[in-house]
């Protein structure tokens, strides 16, 4: 009796090891999409003078991802408000 009453002690023991594990593992899960969705979320804004090769209206003000800069400037928006 005794013996089966240690093992019973032991199941019950990695049974609770085993659910503190797979606990810590969600919220890790959990919380590197958090900060994913933090990162997207507060992106950096520039604004610039976008340059539409339109002649009734040359330029217009936006706002975009400080990602998008290179493909602006390669065809020659510029940092700042239009004028």
């Amino acid at each position: 009796m005794e013996r089966e009453s240690r093992r019973v002690r032991r199941l019950w023991g990695l049974v609770a090891v085993i659910g503190a594990v797979m606990s810590v593992l969600a919220a890790v899960a959990w919380g590197g999409s958090k900060a994913s969705t933090q990162e997207y979320q507060y992106d950096k804004k520039v604004t610039i003078c976008h340059h539409t090769g339109s002649q009734t209206n040359p330029t217009v003000t936006i706002t975009v991802s400080r990602n998008a800069l290179p493909a602006h400037f390669a065809h020659g928006d510029t940092v700042g408000p239009c004028s």
